[in-house]
C-alpha cells in the first residue's frame, strides 16, 4: 500500500504500527522531543534505559541583552543603552538580593516589565525614556520584595539611572475606593495595606495570573476581597466575581477532571468553573457584564497541582483537559 509513497517530505504516511493495542500511523517527519529536568521540583528523573533511546542536544542560555534591546525597540524605545542598564540591574539583583523562592530575574520577568514599560511610554510620550524605564522597573519589582531587599534594590536602580527621579504612578480613584470599602467592612486601612491592594491591581493589569504570598494572617485574602469590593462599589450588579477553591482539599483528578476506564469524561472542580466563566453560564452566576472573573486557588502551592496550570499561567492562557477540550 505504501511502497510507492515518497520518503517522507512533505509529511506523508508510510505505514502503520501497533502501539500497546492502538494502531498508529507512521509519519517519518513526526518526532518526539522530551525535556530532561534533572533537579526540578515536581518532575521525576527519567530512567536510564529510556534516556538511551533519545539523542541528547545541549541548550545555551539566551542572550538577554540582545533580546531586551529588540523588545525595547518593538515597544517604541529609541535608546540602545537602556538594554544594558536593564540587563545589569537584573544581573546585580539576582546576585545581591536575598534568595527568595518567588524571585524571577529570567526571560519571563523581563517580558512583563517590558510590556509595562511600553504601555507607560505610549501613555506618556513626552516623558524621557530613561524615566519611563526607571518607573517600570521600580514599580513592578518592589511589590514582591521583602522589606530588607527594597533599599538594596532602590540603591541599584539609583546607581544605574544617576540623578533621575520620577514619581510613582498613583491611581487616586482606586485608593479612595479601597479606603471606602475598608471603612464599610470595619478594616484598618493603613498606608501599606492600601498600597499592596493597588499593587495587586497594577499586576493584574499586565498579568492574568498573580500570586499573593506571605505568612498566615498577613491580609492576603483581605487584599483580594477588598479589591473585589472596590470594583463592585456603586454598581447595580457586581462586575467582579470570584470563585474560591482549595486545591489541596481535592485530588488532582477531582481538580482538573479525569477519564474513567470506560473512557467516560468526569469533570473536575476547576474545569467546571473555568468553562462556566469563559462561556458565561448564567446558572453558575457568570454573565457578559462581569469584567473581572477570578479563580482564587487558596492553599499551599505544590508541584503536583501547579504544574498542570503552566499553560494557563503563561502566554498560552489555555487550560487543556485530558478530554482534549
Amino acid at each position: 500500500e505504501f511502497r510507492s509513497a515518497p520518503a517522507g517530505t512533505p509529511p506523508v504516511k508510510v505505514g502503520y504500527f501497533d502501539f500497546m493495542g492502538d494502531t498508529i500511523s507512521l509519519i517519518p517527519t513526526c518526532g518526539f522531543w522530551i525535556t530532561m529536568n534533572p533537579g526540578y521540583a515536581g518532575r521525576t528523573e527519567l530512567p536510564e534505559n529510556l534516556k538511551a533511546l533519545f539523542r541528547s542536544c545541549a541548550m545555551i542560555r539566551p542572550d538577554m541583552k540582545l533580546i531586551q534591546e529588540n523588545m525595547l525597540m518593538a515597544e517604541g524605545f529609541q535608546t540602545r543603552a537602556l538594554s544594558v542598564k536593564f540587563n545589569t540591574l537584573y544581573e546585580l539583583s539576582s546576585a545581591l538580593l536575598s534568595k527568595q523562592p518567588h524571585y524571577d530575574w529570567g526571560l519571563r520577568a523581563v517580558k512583563s516589565v517590558l510590556r509595562v514599560a511600553g504601555g507607560m511610554k505610549r501613555a506618556n510620550p513626552n516623558l524621557d525614556e530613561n524615566q519611563v524605564l526607571l518607573r517600570a522597573l521600580r514599580d513592578f519589582n518592589t511589590p514582591k520584595m521583602p522589606l530588607h531587599d527594597i533599599p538594596i534594590f532602590l540603591r541599584l536602580v539609583n546607581d544605574l539611572f544617576m540623578g533621575l527621579t520620577v514619581d510613582s504612578k498613583v491611581d487616586d480613584d482606586l485608593k479612595t475606593k479601597i479606603t471606602r470599602v475598608a471603612k464599610e467592612r470595619g478594616l484598618q486601612y493603613d498606608e501599606m495595606f492600601v498600597n499592596k491592594t493597588c499593587n495587586f491591581q497594577e499586576l493584574l493589569d499586565v498579568r492574568h495570573s498573580v500570586m499573593l504570598l506571605g505568612p498566615a494572617g498577613c491580609a492576603k485574602t483581605t487584599i483580594w476581597k477588598t479589591l473585589q469590593g472596590a470594583h463592585n462599589l456603586d454598581k447595580p450588579k457586581p462586575t467582579c466575581v470570584a470563585e474560591t477553591v482549595n486545591p489541596k482539599a481535592v485530588t488532582g483528578d477531582e481538580l482538573y477532571g479525569y477519564m474513567t476506564l470506560a473512557k467516560d469524561w468526569k469533570d473536575g472542580v476547576l474545569s467546571i468553573i473555568m468553562r462556566g466563566m469563559s462561556k458565561n453560564f448564567a446558572d453558575q452566576g457568570f454573565h457578559d457584564y462581569q469584567t473581572y472573573k477570578w479563580v482564587v486557588l487558596d492553599g499551599d502551592i505544590d508541584a503536583v497541582w501547579i504544574e498542570s496550570m503552566n499553560t494557563v499561567m503563561d502566554d498560552n492562557k489555555v487550560l487543556t483537559l485530558v478530554s482534549n477540550e
